[in-house]
């Protein structure tokens, strides 16, 4: 329970850094496409911290994981509402956007990925699922894979943030190996 309740206080962090930085900075010039970019990052790196939390004894101790991977979803769900405020809920622009945007595209395949991981996310799927559950549940790097196409055809220059989590990425897969786990 306390796991549950340090990872739900964990996971509001970024909704307070973001209403501090609306607060004190004076540089962000429009606002909707901030929350975009801004959401899109946290939903990734709650993502990796989903991935990482149980490769990382601390954050394995600390932190739920599924929680963790909800909260990357609720990220999601939020990048998406502020794409579809930025487009006034038009639903002829949003259609267009996914239908001439490779990028628009690529990140709704991420969402619709991401469903089945989400309904099957409580104790009782689980044991419902049985061995099916874990192969769902597998579906997370190949999420993780397709955000990162969404992100890299969105980015114009800034590639740093890129290169961040491809190294992560690697990581990520690198203590998910057999490699790792039986050091040959």
């Amino acid at each position: 329970m306390i796991k549950t309740s340090v990872t739900i206080l964990f996971a509001q962090l970024p909704i307070f850094i973001i209403i501090l930085l609306f607060l004190t900075l004076d540089t962000i010039v429009n606002p909707v496409s901030y929350l975009i970019n801004i959401s899109g990052h946290i939903s990734i790196i709650f993502l990796f911290i989903t991935l990482l939390s149980s490769r990382i004894i601390l954050l394995k101790e600390k932190l739920d994981r599924r929680v963790l991977g909800l909260a990357s979803f609720f990220y999601l769900i939020a990048h998406m509402i502020f794409y579809f405020i930025d487009n006034n809920f038009i639903l002829e622009y949003m259609i267009d956007d996914l239908i001439n945007l490779s990028f628009i595209q690529v990140g709704y395949f991420a969402f619709v990925l991401y469903l089945p991981l989400v309904f099957s996310s409580s104790s009782k799927a689980k044991i419902i699922l049985g061995k099916l559950w874990s192969s769902i549940h597998k579906l997370i790097y190949l999420i993780l894979a397709i955000s990162l196409i969404h992100y890299y055809q969105v980015i114009k220059a800034d590639f740093i943030y890129m290169y961040f989590y491809l190294l992560l990425s690697l990581f990520v897969l690198f203590k998910s190996s057999n490699i790792q786990k039986h050091g040959s």
